[in-house]
């Protein structure tokens, strides 16, 4: 700040400059004077009255030169009057007053001051967000936290580009916002420092697969498979892995690689039974392309745990339908959340049998649909309630639907949905 400073200040003293130096120079001008030239002048006609008398042109030449003479005394009091009609310098006063206002005004009108000042709070106090954001000490971490996390980072990095762990920590920051465009710059320079981090592989290969570009995606997959075959242990870059094959609806790939990743994890873990969950569902996915439609098993009952303990963030959801609708003792609610600019899958879901409206239910990572999907890292979201007939997830005629509009990552308040839609 000191250096933008100092640089005004000489940008300002040269702006002076142009105003003040053409008046000095003017002032101390060592051009020819009024009275200079009337000397010159006068020799000039001394020397021709001189050649005239001595060709006998002149007929008093004592009279001429006493004119010349008269002349040149008139010429002196204007000389005087021009020395004391010389400029002061404290003409210069006003332009130089001038200057600095509209320096000053310009700055305050289009220099973002209030910007600026802002930016060097947030670089003030990166110690602390960095404690609240990476060791969830003061609180929740908001959305406002994470920009101000993001930006104090980039600062940081523009003095240290070499700081492998900040670009790594800024590309993780960039997925929380679901900023692609910084996910992905900030994983790029991560890789670039170092490209046998599984961590910065995972999240590079991420941000490469959410592009929806056919050969970024390829990219990602081979970034993948050559980590893998280097250690074939990286739990992170598996489910990634299966993840891609999720997402591009190779279902069996998918169950494949899962499978694979129930031989690295305790059997009494969350975890494993995340994987067993997963799996489960891929194979619904899969019957489900095979059975007719009204055959079909619904995914959601499979894939879902109700009552699960809350794991994360959770978020309350209070349904009901509109009035007049009829609700049949045999219909199924089946709510979910899914992001907004992130995967089409659900992020979390869950069932109530044969709803009693209004009904309130809470989604939160406990209710994850699948292994490396959690609602907490998708960035925003919407939650959508869904009313059937007939225990069928898949839309049908004759059910009907209501939707949230976008939900911000942390948000407190309490969720209402209006079942008023019919599908």
């Amino acid at each position: 700040m000191t250096v933008f400073w100092l640089a005004a200040a000489v940008l300002t003293l040269l702006a002076v400059a142009v105003v003040v130096l053409p008046l000095w120079r003017q002032r101390d001008s060592r051009s020819v004077t009024q009275t200079e030239l009337n000397k010159t002048l006068y020799k000039d006609r001394l020397i021709e009255i001189e050649q005239e008398n001595a060709q006998g042109l002149a007929e008093d030449s004592s009279v001429l030169v006493s004119e010349l003479q008269h002349n040149l005394l008139d010429d002196i009091p204007e000389e005087a009057d021009a020395k004391r009609s010389a400029i002061s310098p404290w003409v210069a006063l006003p332009g130089v007053v001038f200057v600095v206002a509209i320096s000053i005004g310009m700055y305050i009108k289009l220099g973002s001051a209030e910007k600026v000042q802002d930016w060097q709070a947030i670089v003030q106090k990166m110690p602390e967000l960095s404690n609240k954001v990476l060791l969830g000490q003061g609180g929740e971490v908001s959305e406002q936290d994470l920009n101000e996390f993001a930006l104090g980072l980039r600062t940081k990095l523009h003095n240290d580009p070499s700081d492998t762990r900040g670009w790594f920590l800024l590309a993780k920051v960039g997925q929380a916002l679901n900023r692609l465009d910084i996910m992905t710059d900030a994983a790029e320079q991560a890789y670039m420092r170092d490209s046998k981090s599984a961590n910065i592989i995972a999240v590079y290969a991420q941000s490469l697969f959410y592009s929806g570009e056919p050969s970024e995606q390829a990219r990602a997959e081979r970034l993948l498979v050559l980590a893998l075959q280097q250690d074939s242990s990286q739990l992170e870059l598996w489910s990634l892995y299966a993840f891609m094959a999720l997402e591009q609806q190779q279902f069996q790939l998918a169950i494949d690689r899962w499978q694979r990743m129930l031989s690295l994890v305790d059997a009494d873990s969350e975890r494993y039974q995340m994987l067993q969950q997963s799996i489960e569902f891929a194979e619904a996915q899969i019957a489900q392309q095979q059975a007719p439609a009204a055959e079909q098993t619904p995914a959601v009952e499979q894939a879902v745990v109700e009552n699960n303990p809350a794991s994360g963030p959770s978020y309350s959801i209070t349904v009901d339908v509109k009035e007049g609708l009829e609700v049949p003792g045999s219909s199924f609610l089946f709510v979910f959340a899914k992001s907004v600019n992130g995967p089409p899958m659900p992020l979390a879901a869950k069932k109530v049998a044969h709803p009693r409206f209004p009904v309130t239910v809470s989604l939160s990572d406990s209710d994850s649909m699948m292994e490396g999907l959690k609602l907490s890292q998708q960035g925003d979201f919407y939650i959508t309630a869904r009313l059937s007939y007939d225990n069928n997830v898949q839309t049908i005629e004759g059910d009907w639907e209501g939707q949230s509009s976008a939900i911000s990552q942390g948000e407190e308040q309490a969720i209402s949905l209006l079942i008023d839609t019919p599908l």
